[in-house]
């Protein structure tokens, strides 16, 4: 169990149901779902959002962050609300969490949907790895925040994205420091390529065409290696999908939860 008493969350519709947990990705927090949780809500849903441990307006408690610390977070966070049994979404780094969660509570999931994510980061080409030691060499030794426009500049790279750059600055530079090097470290080395055969979650994974993140070949290699799981493509949209592209992420969302939902 995890104390779960400094996790923020948003819960707009307790009375829907079945859940929705829907995990952010890094430096990002809660309302980077706003476009899905009113879509779920409509669909009938309970979408829950919360800020991650040390992200958004959630403390972190722990000695050393991790994706399974943050796994069990969500689990005691669902144990908090009394919600036996629900869907799981995450991207990028939330879906390694909610692929974690997957791994360690299947029991406890109805479905997983698993956006611009990964079972392992490690790239297959030298200026992947490039840009990943950038953004962690910067964070190491000059802070999170000071590779925050590089970021930025990476997952929104459109001239009509200014805004999306700018507030994606913000919430990276809000993030606790010592988490946001933590985490980091944590995707790197994160690797459960070995436990995705023995999933048995009615699973889905969304990959944006453009993602410059997290390659496709990644995304691809998760896709194959959980049983029965699906791929769905989202064209025209890079890293921040859910927000680029959040009609067509919607739409495959639901379309999918609904084959599962009682």
């Amino acid at each position: 169990m995890v104390d779960t008493s400094e996790i923020f969350y948003l819960d707009p519709q307790p009375g829907n149901s079945p859940a929705v947990f829907l995990l952010h990705g890094l430096g990002t927090e809660a309302s980077s779902w706003t476009y899905q949780m009113d879509a779920l809500s409509v669909a009938g849903y309970r979408p829950i959002a919360p800020d991650l441990p040390g992200f958004g307006r959630s403390k972190f408690c722990g000695n050393t962050w991790s994706i399974r610390y943050a796994a069990k977070a969500i689990n005691s966070l669902a144990d908090r609300l009394e919600i036996d049994r629900f869907h799981l979404a995450g991207i990028s780094m939330g879906g390694t969490v909610a692929l974690q969660e997957a791994i360690d509570h299947p029991e406890r999931i109805i479905s997983l949907v698993l956006i611009n994510t990964f079972a392992t980061l490690r790239p297959k080409r030298w200026n992947e790895w490039f840009y990943l030691l950038r953004r962690y060499v910067r964070a190491r030794v000059r802070g999170a925040g000071s590779q925050a426009d590089l970021t930025a500049s990476r997952i929104f790279p459109g001239e009509d994205q200014q805004e999306l750059r700018e507030e994606l600055v913000k919430h990276i530079r809000q993030t606790d420091p010592v988490v946001y090097k933590q985490a980091m470290r944590e995707l790197a080395v994160y690797d459960a390529r070995r436990e995705l055969k023995n999933i048995n979650i009615p699973s889905l994974v969304i990959t944006a065409r453009n993602d410059t993140t997290v390659p496709l070949e990644n995304q691809h290699d998760l896709y194959k290696g959980i049983p029965g799981c699906r791929q769905e493509f989202i064209e025209s949209a890079g890293h921040g999908v859910i927000i680029d592209q959040p009609d067509r992420v919607n739409h495959t969302m639901i379309k999918f939860m609904n084959l599962f939902s009682i």
